[in-house]
């Protein structure tokens, strides 16, 4: 029986890397941190809107934490569902773009809005799947390839798909450009969505997983219960300890491209740019943190954070200089910060994956991404407000500011790797 558990998990393994590799490029062309606050800010919504949508996506994301962490665990088969996410999610940049054909700038404030939040719900759905999903059919070190290699792989082909697209509307309006962008994005989500269907989830099913018992209804407190009750955990709090500033460090790439886009909004090569950083972000992302996180997952986090940190001073000493003028300046900036950012998330779920006992790990996934989603949206709203009243260059120095200190606490507090992680 173990033997054909082992045989379907190495089937699982392709079949995973090729939908991870379609999603990315998806992630990459319809990005709501890239593309979509770009596109609000060209569309002429107001910059305290197109900074508080990363609130609202929060928002939606949090709802999931909350309140469906459960079902989500109970829920045996979870393929399907997955793909179904995939679907939905490029559903709601259809809806997003076929607004915005309207002109109106209220309706597209609204729906941009509403487009937002369904994608932090859903997109959350879909993570915390993918958890449980990941941990339970992909060993450690397979995981990690398979990420680095969805990285490189989703990063090259964006930047492929991206240049052929703005050569071919090039001479079209910004809009229609913008919309061919989104289009492809959605294409891909279709296929990322059909792909994972072709895995099998059969590997190691246990006893108890043979013979479920029924999931009793909760009550509405429980679900807040649960998040405080992983408190009494030392793996939890110390984990915390270390996740909470970097919360602020991933807002840096949202705001790095309202910056970009602020400038460069009217540009014809000014979203094509912003694609291609980020992508390439992706791709250097690959081979350059799959070697050190093999290594250590504490190297990983305290270099992106001082990388946000340097860039984002450098990108305001010119921008105070009245020097920023130039589309690859942002566009060099965001590609740093992208690659910083990336190396940080994908070390910090990677510890997470290792450090988490199994029977705690949809739970406290959960719990961990509950807080710093309210976190998140206080963080995020405020910068925005800052950002409306003054200039996002003030935004970005806080963000700074924090970088610095994140840097710190990761080197303080995360441990380094041990010999029985990488085997489990």
């Amino acid at each position: 029986m173990t033997d054909i558990a082992q045989d379907t998990s190495k089937r699982n393994v392709p079949v995973l890397a090729g939908q991870s590799i379609l999603s990315q490029v998806a992630w990459t062309l319809g990005s709501p941190s890239v593309v979509l606050p770009f596109l609000a800010v060209s569309l002429e919504l107001p910059m305290f809107i197109a900074g508080a949508l990363v609130s609202v996506r929060m928002v939606g994301s949090m709802i999931s934490d909350v309140f469906l962490a459960q079902p989500i665990a109970a829920r045996e088969r979870k393929k399907r569902a997955i793909a179904m996410t995939e679907i939905a999610i490029g559903a709601c940049l259809v809806m997003a773009v076929v607004v915005a054909a309207t002109g109106v700038v209220p309706v597209i404030g609204l729906a941009f809005v509403a487009a937002f939040f369904l994608i932090g719900v859903i997109e959350e759905i879909q993570s915390l799947m993918f958890t449980d999903l990941l941990g339970d059919h992909v060993h450690s070190k397979s995981r990690m390839i398979m990420h680095y290699l969805q990285l490189g792989v989703g990063g090259l082909g964006a930047i492929g798909i991206v240049l052929l697209v703005h050569e071919i509307t090039k001479e079209n309006p910004p809009f229609s450009r913008h919309s061919a962008v989104i289009a492809v994005s959605v294409t891909f989500f279709v296929l990322s969505g059909l792909s994972i269907l072709m895995m099998s989830e059969d590997a190691g099913p246990s006893e108890e997983n043979a013979n479920p018992r029924p999931v009793k209804k909760r009550k509405f407190i429980e679900n807040f219960t649960d998040i405080a009750a992983m408190f009494d955990e030392a793996w939890f709090r110390r984990y915390m300890l270390m996740r909470m500033p970097l919360v602020v460090v991933s807002l840096s790439v949202p705001f790095f491209a309202l910056i970009a886009a602020e400038a460069h909004h009217s540009s014809a090569k000014g979203l094509t740019a912003m694609i291609v950083s980020s992508a390439s972000g992706y791709l250097v992302s690959a081979p350059l943190w799959q070697f050190v996180n093999m290594k250590s997952h504490r190297a990983v986090m305290v270099v992106g954070n001082l990388m946000v940190a340097f860039t984002g001073g450098a990108l305001l000493a010119v921008h105070f200089m009245g020097m920023d003028h130039e589309v690859h300046l942002h566009a060099v900036a965001l590609f740093i910060v992208t690659v910083a950012v990336t190396g940080i998330g994908s070390a910090r779920k990677l510890y997470f994956l290792d450090v988490a006992p199994k029977d705690q790990r949809v739970k406290g996934a959960a719990a961990v991404k509950s807080i710093c989603r309210i976190s998140g949206v206080l963080f995020s709203a405020a910068l925005a407000g800052v950002a409306h009243m003054h200039e996002v260059a003030w935004a970005i120095a806080f963000i700074v500011a924090t970088s610095v200190f994140a840097a710190i606490t990761c080197y303080r507090v995360v441990l380094p790797r041990t010999k029985k992680a990488v085997r489990s």
